[in-house]
């Protein structure tokens, strides 16, 4: 049985791919939406070939992508383009995350897509906005997040600028697009207008910033590298005897437990002020007690007086972490390729209002007659009209890259 949640009913036309777009896309889905995801014929997402891969399905689309129907279709030709617009006709939302101005040159634009639907939402994901000087640029996640400032805060002070570990900018992208998509939806049940809904990497990296933008707006003075510990508290990643853990800003309780309690009275670290001023003297004292016993017998000590502190766990250790388990964040789906898969779950819990299993994410083109035929009515000539243009358009497109 297919997820039923509370967007039961809304239908999604899901022209994104690569990450931002089919994030955001699949927690509609997560939450009961119909998720249509148009993909090129042949081609189809990006992430397709991205490997590692199981039986050929790529990973990003294995995660990115459950509770979808993918339909085959070539929009660059005249019956694909009317098939889009008939399903613009019967659904909600049109969800991308195109460069700026593509949905233009497509003719797929709110202002083209409003004249068939008036009650149509559509969702763009850009790098930078949909105006502006950088309108026209390539955008990555790295490359907003360079832009925005949070590489700089990745690293040890004075060291090479890091990226984050995970891709901050298409996440929250994403997160942000569904957002905007479901307060469109809120607003349409009073007005019976659909809107345009705009979001981009720069802007919502930035967001994400805030207490260091404030931090910068208050002092003059740019926050740099964070490194293992936090800016303004002592508080951070030790290393242990067996491994690291990171401990919350539970001064003085932790002079008690690593046994330092003249720490407390010492003049050069008696106030949070002065612990900072002299941060480096602080921390070796405090990671050389660490490093006298294992990161389990720390986590131990620390829980028992009430110290927020945690392992720093590898993937393989977090998934069969004990609350990882009870709180069933790793979920099986039965792929029609690849068998049993693993997957992690959406954190969003409406108790309640989410019924069935998800479906696992499909292969490319999977439900293409089941869209065209079930949701439109085509005939099997229209469809094979449809696919042979489709297939006809592709070589036509393979035959100028080879030219260039």
């Amino acid at each position: 049985m297919a997820i039923r949640g509370p967007l039961n009913g809304v239908r999604v036309l899901d022209l994104s791919q690569a990450h931002a777009g089919p994030f955001g896309t699949q927690i509609l889905g997560d939450m009961g939406a119909e998720v249509i995801k148009i993909e090129a014929p042949g081609r189809g997402d990006v992430t397709r070939l991205i490997s590692p891969k199981l039986k050929g399905e790529g990973y990003y689309v294995l995660a990115l992508n459950r509770n979808k129907k993918s339909l085959a279709l070539d929009m660059g030709t005249p019956s694909g383009k009317e098939a889009f617009y008939d399903l613009v006709r019967i659904s909600d939302v049109v969800f991308d995350n195109f460069r700026a101005g593509a949905v233009e040159r497509l003719g797929i634009d709110y202002e083209n897509l409003k004249k068939i639907n008036p009650k149509i939402i559509c969702c763009s994901i850009t790098g930078f906005g949909s105006t502006g000087p950088y309108r026209d640029r390539l955008s990555l996640d790295d490359i907003a997040q360079g832009f925005a400032g949070s590489i700089s805060l990745c690293g040890e002070p004075g060291g090479t600028p890091m990226r984050p570990g995970i891709p901050v900018a298409d996440i929250s992208a994403g997160i942000f697009g569904a957002m905007g998509v479901i307060i469109a939806l809120y607003e349409r049940e009073h007005t019976g207008k659909g809107r345009k809904v705009e979001t981009n990497l720069l802007d919502v990296t930035m967001f994400l910033m805030s207490n260091h933008f404030q931090n910068y707006f208050l002092s003059g003075k740019p926050p740099g590298a964070q490194g293992t510990k936090h800016p303004v508290m002592p508080l951070g990643i030790y290393r242990t005897r067996n491994g690291y853990m990171t401990v919350g800003a539970m001064w003085p309780r932790i002079a008690n437990v690593i046994n330092k309690e003249w720490l407390l009275n010492d003049p050069r670290f008696d106030t949070t002020e002065k612990r900072l001023a002299n941060r480096k003297e602080f921390d070796d004292i405090v990671e050389d007690a660490f490093s006298h016993a294992d990161t389990e017998e720390w986590l131990e000590r620390l829980q028992a007086e009430g110290i927020g502190a945690a392992p720093i766990n590898t993937l393989d250790k977090t998934v069969i972490d004990p609350q990882v388990v009870y709180n069933g964040t790793v979920i099986g789906m039965n792929h029609p390729v690849c068998g049993p898969i693993r997957a992690i779950a959406n954190p969003i819990h409406l108790i309640g209002s989410i019924e069935g299993q998800p479906d696992p994410p499909p292969t490319l083109g999977q439900q293409t007659e089941e869209v065209l035929k079930g949701l439109l009515g085509y005939s099997e000539e229209k469809i094979k009209t449809i696919q042979q243009e489709g297939k006809a358009h592709a070589e036509e497109l393979e035959e100028r890259m080879l030219k260039i």
